[in-house]
């Protein structure tokens, strides 16, 4: 294998859960075959992306259903998509999709809801605070069959225009991670920076970004997570990332790896966003 078709984690052993956040870019027309945005190119390396490292957890953003069609396929028969398309259909169109593919070996998938980033969080496919597009979060109750423990995961796409609505998507993230009572592990493309004024929100709402998490000598070096399709940029932001509770009395997330993901399967780069791992264990009292 060569260093960028080696897998950047890849099966982890139990007890650990791996976790990854990619935003796949949806399919756009372009007018040479050989351009590094065009879906034909990019899906093979998509798919040898996912299929290596086969994380029981990936939340996916900006997936049509042909491209959630394609990860699954490409993951296996044991992982089950559970998306909802942005503006509000039923699954049955074209449009964006957010949510997560579940490895159901590992992990049971018990009730799931979808949200409006917005005031009335019951109106899928509205718009809001300065957003162009309407945004959604995609929450699924599961049970780590390994250990025993029951969380919510939490899949989103934060708006990139309006920084007010970065702002109250977060405050609004860290109220439906509280009232689902569980210990969480959040997955996004925040469009915002980890220094951002929406990441200073989400710690304060008691969300850690894995990243710091693991201890400093540990931790690889960090680089902005949108490439488009170029060596990221190193120390550049990390709009994409996972986080989890900071303290719940049923279940900690103890963070073991984390990783950006700077994989060219074939030499090509999978999207415009680079993938982001986070490997944890749950602790219980």
């Amino acid at each position: 294998m060569t260093r960028d078709d080696a897998p950047v984690v890849g099966p982890v052993a139990a007890p650990a859960l791996h976790c990854m956040t990619f935003n796949v870019r949806r399919p756009m027309p372009h007018l040479r075959a050989t351009h590094p945005d065009t879906w034909t190119r990019r899906a093979p390396a998509v798919a040898a992306l996912v299929r290596s490292e086969a994380p029981h957890l990936l939340a996916v953003q900006e997936a049509v259903p042909t491209q959630v069609q394609h990860l699954t396929a490409a993951m296996g028969s044991r992982w089950a998509a559970v998306v909802a398309d942005r503006d509000g259909a039923a699954g049955t169109t074209g449009g964006e999709h957010v949510g997560v593919v579940v490895d159901t070996e590992r992990l049971k998938v018990g009730t799931t809801t979808t949200v409006a980033l917005g005031p009335d969080r019951s109106r899928v496919g509205s718009r809001a605070w300065g957003a162009p597009f309407p945004r959604i979060a995609v929450l699924v109750e599961l049970e780590d069959q390994v250990t025993g423990v029951h969380f919510v995961a939490l899949a989103t796409h934060v708006d990139p225009f309006s920084p007010l609505a970065q702002v109250r998507s977060a405050r609004l993230v860290g109220a439906l991670v509280r009232e689902s009572g569980l210990p969480a592990v959040v997955l996004a493309d925040w469009n915002a920076g980890e220094r951002s004024p929406a990441a200073r929100v989400l710690a304060a709402e008691g969300l850690d970004d894995t990243w710091d998490r693991v201890p400093e000598r540990d931790r690889p070096a960090s680089v902005g997570t949108y490439a488009h399709y170029r060596d990221p940029r190193p120390g550049g932001p990390r709009l994409d990332r996972v986080l989890v509770t900071r303290d719940h009395p049923a279940a900690r997330a103890v963070v073991e790896r984390v990783a950006v993901s700077t994989r060219r399967p074939g030499g090509v780069w999978p999207s415009d966003h680079t993938p982001v791992h986070a490997v944890i264990r749950w602790e219980t009292p």
